[in-house]
């Protein structure tokens, strides 16, 4: 919708208390029109406790955002935030990550493919001292319904093989995941493809001996909307962070020793930490 006034979208009061849990859902979209309508409807009846809900768009003629609007004039706590990198889902995630405060991020896919009944236990989960809660597919008690089989063997088999040598989540790949704000803010993100972004930063996480916990979730295949994965154009930007990372847990497996990675966290001065 051409023309489409949005200066409702971020007027919000950003001077929160450090101190305080401020439980923040970020979700990218992409011409999801009124799925964020049955996304919220969701997540209010799933008894989830939150202070902000986020949608990061690309374009002011994004479908979704006379929806976004009906919601925000429903409830102040959500609004419309424009991708501040360039168009794609990569950059929507990136501008997510930029927008997290202090607290808890739980990054929400809009086309309601996640099992929204998880989030108080992932929010318990960061409360008891976790950086990043990971809902698993493929973890017992978990479940997919539906989508392509070729993918669900591929992302299935490479986390189970990572767990089996003891890597604390077997769906890295998943990107319905909860961060600390404070430390998803700062890293330094290097993905250029798209969703593989879930695969870095839970890499990133474990090599910065981070506290990392799983949870079974469901998935269900998206049934309205467009879909922005593209397999194999990225397939080998998955693998530039899983093969080191498998190597990572294997060495840590036999040695107790991990394998360093450089350029982890950007620190406030603008300088890189390595570990």
């Amino acid at each position: 919708m051409t023309g489409l006034n949005t200066n409702w979208s971020t007027n919000i009061d950003s001077s929160a208390n450090s101190n305080t849990k401020l439980v923040q859902l970020g979700s990218p979209v992409y011409n999801e029109g009124d799925q964020v309508i049955r996304l919220y409807d969701n997540i209010i009846k799933s008894g989830v406790e939150f202070d902000e809900l986020f949608f990061v768009y690309d374009r002011d003629n994004d479908n979704t955002l006379p929806f976004i609007e009906q919601l925000h004039n429903k409830d102040s706590r959500v609004r419309a935030e424009k991708n501040v990198y360039g168009v794609g889902v990569l950059n929507a995630m990136k501008s997510i990550f930029k927008i997290a405060k202090p607290g808890p991020l739980v990054v929400i896919m809009a086309d309601n493919s996640d099992k929204h009944s998880v989030i108080p236990e992932m929010l318990s989960l960061w409360e008891k001292g976790a950086t990043v809660v990971c809902p698993s597919r493929y973890s017992k008690g978990g479940m997919q319904h539906g989508g392509p089989v070729f993918k669900k063997i591929l992302s299935g088999t490479s986390g189970k093989v990572l767990n089996l040598f003891g890597f604390p989540t077997s769906d890295p790949t998943n990107n319905f995941k909860l961060y600390d704000g404070s430390w998803v803010s700062k890293i330094d993100i290097e993905s250029t493809g798209g969703f593989e972004i879930a695969l870095e930063l839970i890499s990133k996480a474990y090599y910065e001996n981070k506290k990392i916990q799983e949870l079974p979730t469901e998935w269900w295949d998206r049934t309205a909307g467009e879909s922005n994965f593209k397999l194999w154009a990225w397939l080998p930007k998955y693998l530039k962070w899983y093969l080191p990372l498998l190597f990572s847990t294997i060495l840590f497996a036999l040695t107790g020793k991990k394998l360093g990675n450089k350029k982890l966290i950007k620190e406030e001065n603008g300088t890189i930490q390595s570990v």
